[in-house]
């Protein structure tokens, strides 16, 4: 099992372990396979200045990423660390101490020994760019000297301030691989070496706190046990850890608790250790968080508080599985959870409120989520002043209509999808019908129009207006569209489309198809962004065609704003190119309706 815990930086110098050599500091070995040193000008800056703002502050401890290495034998038989990770931060603070002339580690590069001997030796004196080391160490040092030249203006003991900072309260996370012992195989010993480094250096993908909190608990978790029971309990450990990870990866999951995707995520479990963690603002916090909680002095406390963690994470596991298979949770906590850009905090509030009787959580749930759309009055919901009061409605109300479905399968509103959306361009609201836009002048978007617009209306032979609906045009509706379809006739054969021509056209048809009040509730839906953008403009029989050839590709269409196009709210409509008044009575009715239980006894 590899070990790790935090260490000040002045244990990685010396510590009661350090073998008794001449000059008794630890040794570091950098091995063949890592290429040389390689920081720039900013990276040793950032590294001085972040110690130098950490003695600014109240904060106790100051903690460095972690350096990860393997134990060996030098060549005279004394212990010397193999660095699989760490290497620039190693050889920075190295300089950092030879310019302060204090003690400090030993450096050995494998292989390559007069870069040994050029920083066991550097110096203003000794600056040389004849190879790629030299190059970097120099340059590191003298930004080191000026950097420190600039703090000590003033400050005499600002040297001794920052040594004793850097050396006691700066910490790093000591991260020891241990899982090579015992293989006798040395090319397999060596080949696991390169694959660890090639993982967390040539792919760039940092050790996370989920792989140092797994190290953290099996390595506290172990003690007192013999070998074999190490190994069974680190085999449960194991099989426990992967399973859950699994489960989290299964897409309508983790978009049901998580809004961050899937594919930025290298361990899920992380998601779970969160939740847990009281502080995870910082990078590698939840890990130090953790190993917080698990110090102490006896053994045997910090196994059972490695346990009592280990077992608090596999209780959030199952609370969240629970909610996750139950569909009446799936609903309404999901529905809390899409709107909360920190569904860490918001689920940390849920589990804080579970412990009680399933009826109650249930009606906590429910709860929780009519508070989110209680005060939102239908009546006076408007495009112009209130999308996200309509992004809140449009959302509940797909959940709703999911739940509800007649169907033979199961009734789940696709968080995956709806969240799938929301990190690939976000949502919007639709004109079901469009509103007067500003004249188009594109020639390419504008033919466009056109042949989208002709290819809706070639078939229409009748336009049945309601008779609440008085027109003011006098001839009737057939005449009309054969006059429509002869005006688009005539710009589309022109090379260069007349732009004026072009927008009265557009206007006209879409006063034609207009049944009225266009920025209210009952001619909006929820669309993508993306998808809403090729929709802009367009006359209702265009935006119907586009949807249904949208869903065919594959897209995600929201289930209500499919059926507002497929005309499901009026039972017997025989105008599928039109959004009538009675279309829209209806639509605003199946809200209302269904979204009674949540909002104001008023809205009517």
């Amino acid at each position: 099992m590899n070990l790790i815990e935090l260490k000040p930086v002045g244990k990685i110098i010396l510590n009661e372990k350090t073998p008794d050599r001449e000059l008794r500091f630890e040794h570091y070995l950098i091995p063949y396979y890592q290429r040389g040193y390689r920081w720039d000008v900013e990276h040793v800056s950032a590294l001085l200045d972040d110690i130098h703002n950490f003695m600014q502050t109240d904060e106790k401890k100051y903690c460095l990423q972690p350096i990860v290495v393997v134990p060996a034998i030098d060549k005279n038989g004394f212990n010397i660390w193999e660095v699989i990770d760490g290497q620039q931060r190693l050889i920075t603070m190295n300089i950092i101490f030879n310019y302060l002339k204090r003690p400090r580690y030993t450096i050995i590069f494998e292989k390559r020994g007069k870069s040994t001997e050029f920083l066991e030796n550097l110096s203003p004196a000794t600056y040389n760019d004849k190879s790629p080391d030299f190059h970097y160490m120099s340059q590191a040092y003298r930004v080191v000297k000026e950097w420190f030249e600039d703090k000590t203006k003033n400050d005499v003991g600002y040297i001794d301030e920052f040594n004793s900072t850097l050396t006691k309260r700066v910490e790093i996370i000591w991260y020891q691989i241990e899982e090579l012992k015992g293989v006798e195989d040395l090319d397999e010993v060596e080949s696991k070496k390169i694959d660890i480094f090639n993982r967390l250096n040539i792919g760039k993908i940092p050790l996370t706190d989920a792989e140092l909190i797994r190290a953290l608990l099996l390595s506290k978790i172990k003690f007192g046990l013999s070998d074999r029971e190490a190994i069974l309990r680190q085999a449960e450990i194991s099989n426990d850890w992967h399973r859950m990870e699994m489960e989290l990866r299964n897409e309508e999951f983790w978009y049901f608790i998580n809004n961050k995707p899937l594919d930025e995520t290298s361990s899920t479990i992380e998601f779970i250790f969160k939740l847990i963690a009281k502080d995870n603002t910082k990078k590698y916090s939840t890990y130090l968080w953790f190993e917080k909680q698990i110090k102490s002095e006896s053994p045997d406390v910090e196994k059972a508080n490695a346990i009592k963690l280990w077992n608090q994470t596999k209780e959030h596991f199952s609370k969240l599985k629970y909610w996750f298979e139950n569909d009446f949770l799936y609903h309404h906590l999901g529905f809390i959870l899409a709107l909360d850009d920190n569904p860490v905090k918001a689920i940390r509030k849920i589990i804080d409120n579970s412990n009680c009787s399933k009826t109650k959580f249930k009606e906590y749930a429910f709860g929780e989520a009519k508070a989110k759309v209680s005060n939102i009055d239908l009546n006076h919901l408007s495009y112009d002043s209130g999308k996200e009061d309509l992004r809140k409605i449009f959302l509940l109300h797909n959940i709703v209509t999911s739940t509800t479905s007649i169907t033979s399968q199961k009734n789940r509103f696709p968080f995956n999808l709806y969240k799938g959306i929301d990190n690939n361009g976000g949502w919007s609201i639709e004109h079901i019908h469009a509103q007067e836009s500003k004249q188009m002048k594109d020639q390419k978007a504008i033919r466009k129009w056109l042949e989208d617009t002709f290819e809706a209306i070639k078939d229409i032979k009748k336009i049945d207006f309601e008779s609440e609906e008085p027109r003011n045009q006098e001839q009737d509706s057939h005449e009309l569209n054969e006059e429509y379809k002869t005006r688009i006739s005539d710009l589309l054969s022109q090379d260069r489309i007349d732009e004026d021509l072009f927008n009265q056209l557009k206007n006209d048809l879409i006063l034609l198809f207009d049944s009225g009040s266009v920025h209210i509730l009952d001619n909006l839906a929820l669309l993508s962004a993306k998808n809403n953008s090729s929709l802009n403009n367009s006359i209702f029989p265009v935006k119907r065609n586009k949807i249904l050839q949208l869903e065919k590709n594959g897209e995600y269409i929201p289930l209500t704003t499919k059926n507002v196009f497929l005309k499901y709210y009026t039972d017997s409509d025989l105008q599928p190119y039109y959004w009538s008044k009675t279309d829209k009575k209806n639509y605003y009715r199946d809200i209302d309706e269904k979204l009674k239980p949540y909002l104001k006894s008023d809205s009517k």
